[in-house]
């Protein structure tokens, strides 16, 4: 099989195909999908040769759930991760990959409500999207990382969110706390309120291209 991006989509609600295949259109490299939370692990386990690099989605399940799909995932990720295989996490994705890792994550809000809505995202300058930079990106969570993992570099900062985006300084590891991926119809599908010009999620867009454009580079 040629070199491929691996997504998964761990959602609990909806398969987020629309922001797969915005992806995929978007990718020199073929892309596979992936549902482990509905569909198990067997997809992922066939198509684990010559993948050039993961992306992690959102979901709305919690990384303290301990469900067995979770597990299954990890079983698969994990030694993954460790080969040095770039692996980019997204909202959930961005939590499961800090949990996993050492980090700690925990609730934004005393209440437990989520922070929805678009919101400006304040990254450090990182070899993937380059220099200092801020902008717009749909939000949709109720966790979120409270301590890094050992060796990994906070990249960014929002109201009330003090960790928006992690790295590490020379493991191919990136996380974000907003939804970079997220497309109109994904936040219609989510309930989250957005009625603004839709080419403001280029932003967000961009730094999900990003990824895999270095993926495809390597």
């Amino acid at each position: 099989m040629r070199r491929h991006i691996v997504v998964i989509d761990p959602g609990t609600k909806f398969p987020e195909l629309h922001n797969f295949n915005r992806i995929a259109r978007a990718s020199s490299l073929p892309a596979t999908y992936h549902l482990p939370s509905s569909a198990g692990s067997d997809s992922l386990h066939r198509m684990s040769d010559n993948i050039a690099g993961i992306v992690i989605f959102g979901s709305g399940a919690s990384v303290h759930d301990n469900e067995a799909w979770q597990h299954e995932l990890d079983e698969w990720l994990m030694p993954k991760v460790d080969e040095g295989i770039p692996v980019l996490g997204l909202c959930y994705g961005h939590q499961h990959l800090a949990h996993r890792l050492g980090g700690v994550v925990g609730a934004v809000r005393e209440d437990n409500e989520k922070i929805r809505g678009l919101r400006t995202t304040h990254l450090l300058a990182d070899r993937l999207w380059g220099e200092a930079v801020s902008g717009p990106v749909i939000v949709s969570h109720r966790d979120m990382v409270t301590a890094l993992p050992e060796g990994f570099v906070n990249l960014g900062h929002r109201e009330h969110v003090p960790i928006d985006a992690f790295g590490h300084p020379t493991r191919p590891i990136w996380g974000f706390q907003p939804h970079p991926e997220a497309t109109t119809a994904f936040t219609t599908n989510n309930g989250i309120p957005f009625e603004g010009d839709p080419s403001v999620l280029a932003f967000g867009h961009r730094l999900v291209d990003d990824f895999v454009s270095w993926c495809a580079a390597r």
